[in-house]
């Protein structure tokens, strides 16, 4: 009787520990907050709401002690972020430039597990920057010491490196229908290569204060139009360049009020066409609509959900809302998924949710 009660006893402590394992495999990635944070706050309409964050290999943990690790290297840094700046979705993957570490930091949240790559021999990074992904799955990195564009395949292991004597100080790069722009911030140039064959194609900006010129330049996006926006840092502003190179338009400007710059750093688009700009002195997001007007902004200095520490990046993605779809609160309707990277704090990268409520018309 004894032996037989032992015997159920371990098919249900199985059962429950399978039941857990199970549903752990089926909820949204990072912890869950006792209370959504959304940006503008009440009682204006939110259009963002903050999901969660990713600082270490725990994020991607199904439950402690059980995440798959991945290593490509002799040696492996610690399992978590030191000094995050550029990041990337994509195919479940989230991948993010750490220059302190100095390697390309993976969490497969799909597959919950956590690596690194980079580390050694001819891959070996010195101070990756920023990093962008073709539609085969190719990840292009813009190493700021190395001054080459250090390239990884589908598989994320080293093919190539390009752009060592065409590049100063390679500090983003970009992808768009079979070309590479890279910013090169002490050229103060916008370098454009072909991506298959990584020969130049043109050159446009230079040093300067005028339209279409730049001062330390430190990152750029693309829309599908092919225009460009970089984040022309010690001018204070975003300038706007069409697809051959010339000046479109300029956002913001040198100041400390909403829709001016101290510090401005990353930038993105998104479908609808408004632009994401990161500043580092502000410690926050300030979004502006595509004819130049400051919509909003978010983040902020501080320790809380959804503030930044020293904000270095941030991206636009529209595929990998499914991941998160367990965190976004009932009644926002979410439309594509907001990621900033801080350099400092306890959120290294966070993840926000930009959308509506529903009913909203606005």
């Amino acid at each position: 009787m004894r032996s037989t009660a032992n015997k159920v006893l371990l098919i249900v402590l199985l059962s429950l520990s399978l039941g857990l394992l199970l549903s752990g495999c089926t909820t949204a990635p990072g912890p869950s907050l006792k209370e959504a944070v959304f940006y503008p706050s009440p009682p204006t309409s939110p259009r963002l709401q903050y999901l969660t964050h990713y600082s270490g290999a725990e994020q991607v943990t199904i439950q402690p002690g059980t995440a798959s690790r991945f290593l490509f290297g002799d040696s492996a840094p610690t399992e978590a972020l030191s000094k995050p700046y550029g990041m990337a979705l994509h195919g479940g993957k989230l991948y993010v430039c750490d220059t302190k570490l100095n390697s390309l930091v993976i969490f497969d949240i799909a597959q919950h597990r956590f690596g690194y790559t980079g580390l050694q021999g001819s891959e070996r990074l010195r101070k990756p920057l920023n990093l962008c992904v073709d539609n085969q799955g190719n990840k292009f990195v813009a190493d700021a010491l190395r001054g080459e564009i250090v390239v990884f395949d589908e598989n994320d292991a080293w093919t190539t490196v390009f752009g060592g004597n065409l590049l100063q100080r390679p500090v983003d790069v970009a992808w768009l229908d079979g070309k590479l722009y890279v910013c090169d911030a002490d050229a103060c140039t916008i370098v454009v290569f072909d991506a298959t064959t990584h020969e130049r194609v043109t050159v446009f900006g230079g040093k300067g204060d005028d339209p279409g010129q730049f001062a330390r330049p430190t990152n750029l996006a693309l829309d599908p139009e092919g225009n460009i926006y970089v984040s022309d840092t010690i001018n204070g502003r975003i300038q706007k360049l069409g697809p051959d190179g010339n000046h479109v338009a300029t956002f913001g400007s040198r100041g400390d009020r909403p829709g001016t710059f101290a510090r401005p750093k990353g930038v993105a688009v998104d479908p609808e066409g408004q632009l994401y700009v990161v500043d580092a002195a502000f410690e926050n997001v300030q979004i502006f609509a595509p004819a130049g007007r400051m919509l909003m902004d978010f983040g902020g200095p501080g320790a809380d959900p959804g503030n930044l520490v020293l904000p270095a990046q941030v991206i636009i993605d529209t595929d990998h809302l499914s991941l998160f779809r367990e965190l976004i609160e009932p009644g926002f309707k979410a439309e594509h998924l907001v990621l900033v990277s801080s350099q400092y704090g306890p959120r290294k990268i966070s993840v926000y949710a930009y959308g509506r409520s529903e009913g909203s018309g606005h």
